[in-house]
C-alpha cells in the first residue's frame, strides 16, 4: 500500500514538473502576446490538464483532487516565474486571477462531465481529453492573431475639494515639487511594485511646454501641454519614455507593449459656492487587445489609486 501511495506521489511530482516546463515554454512563446485569450484563458486550462495525464482513475473521480491539483500546478508555475524574475509580484497577481478562475471552472466542468458519463470506456479517455486541452492554446493562437484586436479608449476621473485660492492650486499642478516620503501615503499597489510619483518639471508655462513626470525607479513621462487656461484648466498629451521602463518587470511589460497606451490628462479647477475649489484630474488611456475587459479592470484600479493619492498630496500642500 505504501509503495502504491509513493508511486502516486511520484506521478504527481512528474505532472507538476512538466506543468512548470509547459508554463515556462508558453510564457516565452507568448512573450509579446500575454494580453490574449490564448495565454490568459487557455494556457491555465493546459496547466490544469497536465497533472491529469499522470493521475490514476480513482484520483480523476475525486472532486478534491480535480480542484486541488490544478491549483497546485498554477501556484508552482507562478512561483517559478517569480523565482526566475520573469515576472514580479504585481504581474503574478494579475496572472493569478484569471489562471485560478479558469482552472476552477474547468475542474467543475470536468467533474460535471465525469458525473454524467456512465460509460467507463469514456472515462478512460480522460487522458485524451487532457492532451487536447494542453494543445488547445497553441492551436487557437494563430486564429486569434488573424482577428483584428479591438481598440478602446477609457477615461478615469478623480477629484478633491481644496480650501485654497485657485492660483495657489495652479502653481502646485503645472509643476510639482519633489514629493517627500512624509507627504505621500503609499498603498498596497505601491508596495506591490507600482512606482509612486516623485515630481514634475515644466519647460514653459503655456501651450507647447514640455512637462516631465518623474516616478520611482527612473520611470519618466513626457507630457506636452495642449491646453493652458490660467487657473482653470491645463491638458497635456502623454508619452512614456520606454527606455526608462527597463528597471522594473511590470513597467516593461505594460508600458513597452502595444496593448496599453496613455493618451492625455487634464487638470480642471472648478469654483464651489462656499469659496473652495474642486480640483479634478481626468486621464484617458487606450487598450488594444482581445481581453480589454480585464485590462480595463486593472488599469482603472491603478490609475485611480495614483490620481487619488497625488491629488491628496496637492490638497495638503495648498491648504498648509
Amino acid at each position: 500500500m505504501k509503495q502504491f501511495y509513493r508511486q502516486k506521489t511520484i506521478m504527481l511530482a512528474i505532472g507538476i514538473i512538466l506543468g512548470i516546463v509547459y508554463g515556462l515554454t508558453a510564457r516565452f512563446i507568448f512573450e509579446s502576446s500575454i494580453a490574449t485569450v490564448s495565454f490568459l484563458v487557455l494556457i491555465p486550462v493546459g496547466l490544469g490538464a497536465i497533472p491529469m495525464l499522470f493521475s490514476y482513475q480513482d484520483q480523476l473521480n475525486s472532486y478534491k483532487w480535480l480542484l486541488f491539483i490544478p491549483w497546485l500546478s498554477i501556484l508552482a508555475i507562478l512561483g517559478v516565474l517569480l523565482l526566475l524574475r520573469i515576472e514580479d509580484i504585481m504581474c503574478a497577481v494579475i496572472l493569478a486571477i484569471p489562471f485560478f478562475c479558469v482552472v476552477t471552472f474547468v475542474a467543475f466542468l470536468f467533474i460535471f462531465i465525469n458525473a454524467t458519463i456512465a460509460n467507463r470506456k469514456n472515462k478512460r479517455n480522460n487522458r485524451n481529453k487532457a492532451l487536447g486541452l494542453i494543445l488547445l492554446p497553441f492551436l487557437f493562437y494563430p486564429l486569434e492573431q488573424s482577428i483584428e484586436r479591438p481598440s478602446n479608449n477609457y477615461i478615469i476621473e478623480s477629484e478633491v475639494i481644496i480650501n485654497a485660492p485657485a492660483n495657489k492650486i495652479w502653481n502646485n499642478i503645472v509643476a510639482v515639487d519633489t514629493i517627500q516620503d512624509y507627504e505621500y501615503n503609499p498603498g498596497v499597489l505601491n508596495r506591490l511594485g507600482i512606482p509612486r510619483p516623485i515630481n514634475a518639471t515644466v519647460t514653459k508655462y503655456g501651450l507647447g511646454g514640455i512637462r516631465t513626470g518623474h516616478f520611482e525607479d527612473g520611470l519618466l513621462f513626457t507630457e506636452t501641454i495642449t491646453k493652458y487656461d490660467l487657473n482653470k484648466e491645463i491638458a497635456f498629451s502623454i508619452n512614456v519614455n520606454t527606455a526608462s521602463c527597463e528597471n522594473k518587470i511590470f513597467q516593461k511589460h505594460v508600458l513597452q507593449g502595444d496593448y496599453f497606451r496613455f493618451e492625455n490628462a487634464v487638470y480642471r479647477l472648478t469654483p464651489m459656492p462656499d469659496g473652495k475649489i474642486k480640483l479634478s484630474l481626468v486621464s484617458e488611456y487606450n487598450l488594444t487587445s482581445n481581453v480589454n475587459f480585464y485590462g480595463k479592470f486593472w488599469a482603472n484600479i491603478m490609475i485611480k489609486d495614483f490620481q487619488d493619492r497625488l491629488l491628496q498630496v496637492i490638497a495638503n500642500r495648498c491648504e498648509e
